[in-house]
């Protein structure tokens, strides 16, 4: 069993990029399989909300492994500023979240790993945006604008990062506070310019 923190230290953006960028080769060639994701919702104790599950699958010829990604979230609505609504989730209680990646073996169906998928996750999604930047995007691109400051946000801008020359990265989520936060928090990490605007 791994934990978020043991992932953390292995997994870092350069890397997921390379691992999701032959995985998707590998698709192609016919070596891989996969399962897009399917959500099911069920009512729920929450009154604001409901249950949902979801799960994908995909297989690797190259790695010799089979893995599933399952969630078990509370989801529910909210209204912000200007009455924009957002899809909220947890799984016991707003704050904790339950996803886990399951690995097994194709050689002999061995049970390989059971991982917290909290961090792995917002990697992945990052990498597929970050090579969908690489394939479409001009090759001088310096200025990028992004639409949201939640964790994904985070996860795009680091992975477009390491493939395009960004310098300035302009940022805009409803919420005024958070676009700040996001603005603060980003310039430092990525050592760019990052400018919260208001439309």
């Amino acid at each position: 069993t791994y934990r978020r923190r043991d992932v953390e230290q292995v997994v870092e953006m350069k890397t997921c990029l390379a691992a999701i960028e032959e995985g998707i080769k590998e698709y192609y060639r016919g070596d891989a399989a996969c399962r897009p994701r399917i959500d099911v919702w069920a009512p729920s104790a929450d009154p604001r909300g409901y249950y949902q599950w979801g799960s994908m699958e995909g297989t690797s010829r190259r790695y010799g492994v089979f893995a599933t990604r399952i969630k078990s979230d509370i989801a529910y609505w909210t209204e912000g500023e200007g009455g924009v609504r957002t899809q909220e989730k947890y799984c016991q209680r707003p704050g904790l979240f339950c996803g886990l990646i399951l690995v097994f073996s194709t050689e002999n169906g061995e049970p390989l790993a059971v991982i917290n998928d909290g961090y792995l996750q917002h990697m992945r999604v990052g990498a597929c945006a970050g090579l969908g930047t690489k394939y479409l995007a001009r090759k001088n691109s310096k200025v990028m604008a992004m639409i949201g400051s939640g964790g994904m946000a985070r996860s795009y801008a680091e992975a477009i990062k390491q493939v395009r020359p960004i310098e300035v990265m302009r940022v805009f989520s409803p919420t005024k506070k958070n676009r700040e936060a996001y603005a603060a928090e980003m310039t430092e990490k990525l050592d760019i310019e990052v400018v919260a605007v208001d439309s």
